[in-house]
């Protein structure tokens, strides 16, 4: 081959002695480019074969659950949920269910809401504001006949201010079906300015005050001229108030706007000897069942009439509104 080699000219040579580069450097180059080619068993020091890796699921947050907004304050809530309809409750709060399709929610500390479907009493929509006792009451009702939908939110006096805007923003979540009645409440009853003033009963409006006394009594005389002639016989004619109070407060009931309802509590006084059946007497007075309502109409600034009612209040403040409206 060498020998061949001198033979042949200096081009020839220079073109042989170039093959033989490119091959090299063909070489090289699949031996870099191509490590398929390499053989199976080579082992490469330094290489660490890796076993195949599971994909990794991204951790998923847990989904965050219905909230109220109550002045800045989300509050963590579960949606309980009835035969065709569903109210928002606090989640540390109690949750049972009462008669056919209601349900009584509890705070632990007095707080407590309620929601029922009653048949009649009233055809009209209303939000009741009302004192128990010392206790607090707010009633959203909207009558639709059998099935009206009615939430109740209430509390010890001490605890109202705590709970009220919570209560309003639950009864606002309550869906029936595909609606929410309480949804539009905006303008919400709250006890009115008043106060009892040298022996009067004042209801205060925007620019004067309204003494509540006179009309009240014109009820009580109505009321006693309603008794049969029997009855009649066994009183004098007397009457003593003991208290006038507010008692309630609506709006939604009436085209003015509001109605605030005050109560007598009213003793009548019996002849000497006379012992009215099912009547207690205290020095001569009797206290009967039942009390004097009297409610007021207005707009916030001035009264446009004034409606009594005798009752026992057997059907709550529903069956009241049935009475004034």
């Amino acid at each position: 081959m060498w020998e061949r080699l001198r033979d042949l000219s200096g081009g020839a040579k220079a073109g042989i002695v170039g093959g033989v580069v490119l091959l090299a450097a063909a070489g090289v180059g699949l031996g870099i480019w191509q490590p398929w080619r390499q053989p199976e068993d080579v082992d490469h020091p330094g290489t660490v074969q890796q076993e195949p890796q599971e994909p990794v699921e991204p951790v998923k947050k847990p989904e965050k659950g219905p909230t109220l907004r109550v002045e800045g304050e989300e509050i963590p809530c579960v949606v309980y949920e009835g035969a065709g309809w569903s109210i928002y409750v606090p989640e540390d709060w109690t949750t049972e269910q009462v008669g056919e399709n209601g349900g009584r929610f509890s705070s632990g500390d007095g707080a407590q809401m309620t929601v029922a479907f009653e048949n009649g009493g009233y055809d009209g929509s209303f939000i009741n504001f009302s004192a128990a006792g010392t206790g607090r009451s707010l009633l959203f009702y909207r009558g639709q006949g059998e099935g009206s939908p009615v939430v109740e939110g209430s509390t010890p006096g001490a605890k109202w201010d705590q709970y009220r805007k919570l209560l309003i923003e639950m009864a606002r979540t309550l869906t029936v079906g595909t609606e929410k009645p309480f949804a539009e409440s905006y303008v919400i009853p709250e006890e009115p300015d008043w106060q009892r003033a040298d022996g009067m009963t004042v209801l205060f409006l925007d620019k004067d005050g309204y003494v509540v006394d006179e009309e009240t009594q014109t009820a009580i005389e109505k009321y006693m001229l309603s008794w049969p002639e029997e009855d009649r016989l066994i009183y004098t004619g007397q009457y003593r108030i003991n208290a006038l109070d507010w008692a309630s407060s609506y709006t939604g009931l009436h085209e003015d706007g509001y109605v605030d309802v005050f109560r007598a509590d009213v003793q009548y006084r019996v002849h000497d000897g006379a012992a009215p059946e099912g009547m207690t007497l205290v020095d001569g007075w009797a206290n009967m069942d039942g009390n004097v309502y009297l409610a007021v109409f207005h707009d916030g600034g001035s009264i446009s009439g004034t409606k009594s009612v005798t009752t026992k209040l057997e059907n709550g403040w529903i069956g009241f509104a049935g009475e004034v409206a």
